[in-house]
């Protein structure tokens, strides 16, 4: 008898290691889709549709003057509590209008790392960097999957309207957390989905719930969501 209870426990703890494996791996995936939004590339990630890329033709909407006023950027600067002689990096940094504000901020000593895909945006950020001291701003280059940034470098890093454009969102996300130091910040801020009051397109939004499901998915761990006027800010500690 006591040979069979054993044998059924040996099987029952094989199949729950499976079966917890199994869940642990099973995590945030890609799909096709066969019928995708047309302001999305044709693939979902942990059930989100991922939109098309504003690209650098954009520029100007990112540097429109009513932007402080509609967006608050003021008070996101100002939320991110940033401090002189920090390292941060501003991810899909576009023309580098929040970058130069967080350089103003983290001056004299502090490096604000601007990391942007696009080449027009690349030479756009270098105009910003040759206005600055010299090494404030750092200018790379990044790929589909990877930042391009030295290891644990970043104090804090933050993706403003980027993060549901990024084709590979998963390998993204990993590389970032290879730059931030243990305990480092990272800083989420999206569109806020499903408020009538934001005047854009749906698939360009997010919820605090699918950020937090999609940053946990990899580890980081949250700290807090806050709202500006048109996003939310969603901060997590990279582990």
């Amino acid at each position: 008898m006591n040979n069979r209870v054993n044998m059924f426990l040996a099987i029952l703890m094989t199949a729950s290691s499976f079966w917890i494996t199994g869940a642990a791996q099973a995590g945030c995936t890609y799909a096709t889709l066969p019928n995708p939004h047309p302001d999305g590339i044709g693939k979902s990630y942990c059930d989100r549709q991922i939109s098309k890329v504003m690209g650098w033709q954009g520029a100007p909407w990112l540097e429109r003057p009513q932007r402080l006023q509609e967006e608050r950027t003021d008070l996101l600067i100002q939320k991110l509590n940033l401090k002189p002689g920090m390292v941060v990096g501003d991810i899909g940094a576009g023309t580098g209008h929040i970058a130069q504000m967080m350089a103003e901020k983290i001056a004299p000593n502090g490096v604000v790392w601007a990391v942007d895909i696009q080449p027009q945006m690349i030479k756009m950020l270098q105009k910003k960097a040759d206005g600055l001291p010299k090494g404030r701003l750092q200018i790379q280059q990044s790929t589909e999957k990877n930042l391009n940034l030295p290891d644990r470098i970043l104090d804090m890093a933050i993706m403003v309207d980027v993060y549901h454009e990024l084709e590979y969102p998963r390998e993204t996300l990993q590389s970032l957390m290879k730059a931030v130091k243990k305990g480092g910040k990272i800083v989420f801020v999206e569109y806020r989905a499903f408020d009538p009051d934001v005047p854009i397109k749906a698939l360009h939004t997010m919820s605090v719930a699918q950020v937090q499901k999609e940053a946990e998915d990899l580890g980081l761990k949250y700290e807090k969501a806050e709202s500006l006027s048109w996003q939310n800010m969603i901060t997590f500690i990279n582990p």
